[in-house]
């Protein structure tokens, strides 16, 4: 049994811009698009920065009657929907609605739509709660109204897994289609976490850099670090039997392979992370030499890049020259949907043969021997390895070979 299906389409709604020449033209250039948060008045907030995405119409997507039964992660997740599906060139029309699915990552619902009934609750009292609040603000509401927006009846699932959302979304998706549950599938994540609540809930996990001005604190692997950004966005992958994109005559943008998920209590082992990449890469068939770049979880804290770099110096100890990117200090952390615009970084470096810079990233902590660049890089990057971790302890790993 083949063990990779076929990327054909990308779907981005980011902070560095909407679509991917928007998006990939200002990450190589070396754009920060953290700033200081203007949706609302962030003042008495701890954290004050974020990868937040201005110009966004729900209306150049949806409907105005269902967008305003919905939350900003669910508009995102249907405009990156609609954007891989023309990228890709496929009319769903055309295929049976029981063999597509939608498999997403989500860290934590809808937070704007869920603050909002919570004021109301406080204010009003419950009669008062907006009617779409229950459907609106749950996790699997970004799944449940792309595959209403184009018909889907396939198996469709969202995950919840810290960080590794959108990694989990993805691994699961790969195997639904290898084991004949799909023929195709919106594989990704969505995320929208920038309400003065949402921040203050991810700022007591312990995970953000508190910063009122900076907009270079995120900081992966540097010996400065202090912590995550948040950002917001979607990225939707379209993704298909091998044999029937090829069939198709698709545009294939590389090739993902059937990876590797562990589970661990413990945040501060590395072997059970180390464990991931090993089988992903024989998954692929690969050697640790095989590879040109790793995208890791770079979440830019004290403990978590620590078990990282440790596990990459460990696992690639042949291969110490092996390119590492993180774009997500670009943008901000993206959660759920961080795997899958690692991804999609992956895939445009490949075919534009160009490594995107990681920004801020100046000094490395002591004992970290990894190559990270601060300016792009030419070159061939067409095999990849891409990494996640979340704070619970689940690791996904998992190969991409570009076209």
């Amino acid at each position: 049994m083949s063990k990779c299906v076929a990327i054909t389409g990308i779907g981005l709604v980011n902070p560095l811009g909407i679509g991917k020449k928007k998006f990939w033209d200002n990450l190589v250039a070396g754009k920060n698009a953290v700033q200081i948060i203007t949706r609302f008045d962030p003042k008495h907030l701890p954290v004050q920065v974020a990868g937040q995405i201005d110009g966004f119409n729900p209306k150049d997507f949806l409907p105005s009657r269902l967008a305003v039964k919905m939350d900003r992660f669910a508009h995102y997740a249907v405009a990156a929907s609609k954007l891989a599906l023309d990228d890709a060139d496929i009319d769903l029309q055309e295929y049976d609605p029981y063999r597509v699915g939608v498999w997403f990552g989500n860290n934590a619902g809808g937070w704007d739509i869920c603050e909002r009934g919570l004021f109301e609750l406080y204010r009003d009292g419950a009669p008062f709660v907006n009617p779409w609040q229950a459907t609106a603000w749950f996790p699997t509401s970004p799944q449940g109204y792309v595959s209403i927006t184009y018909g889907i009846k396939g198996m469709c699932k969202s995950f919840i897994c810290d960080r590794a959302s959108g990694a989990s979304a993805l691994y699961f998706a790969v195997r639904a289609i290898l084991e004949g549950e799909c023929d195709l599938i919106l594989a990704g994540g969505t995320e929208a976490p920038l309400t003065p609540f949402g921040i203050i809930c991810y700022y007591e996990t312990g995970v953000l850099a508190s910063s009122t001005q900076n907009l270079n604190v995120y900081r992966p692997f540097d010996k400065l670090r202090s912590g995550t950004v948040l950002g917001e966005g979607s990225t939707v992958l379209i993704l298909e039997k091998l044999e029937d994109a090829e069939s198709r005559g698709a545009n294939i943008y590389g090739k993902l392979y059937l990876g590797s998920m562990t589970t661990d209590a413990d945040g501060v082992n590395n072997k059970n992370y180390q464990y991931s990449q090993v089988r992903a890469l024989a998954n692929a068939n690969l050697s640790v030499d095989d590879i040109d770049v790793i995208y890791p979880e770079a979440a830019g804290t004290l403990a978590s890049d620590l078990v990282e770099a440790e596990a990459i110096q460990e696992v690639f100890r042949s291969n110490l020259k092996v390119h590492i990117a993180c774009p997500k200090a670009s943008y901000g952390h993206l959660y759920g949907a961080s795997t899958a615009t690692d991804i999609a970084v992956g895939l445009l470096a490949a075919k534009n043969q160009v490594l995107p810079p990681t920004i801020n990233t100046e000094f490395l902590d002591d004992g970290f021997d990894l190559n990270i660049q601060s300016q792009p890089v030419s070159g061939s990057f067409s095999n990849m390895l891409f990494s996640s971790r979340a704070r619970e302890g689940s690791n996904v790993s998992m190969l991409v070979i570009s076209n």
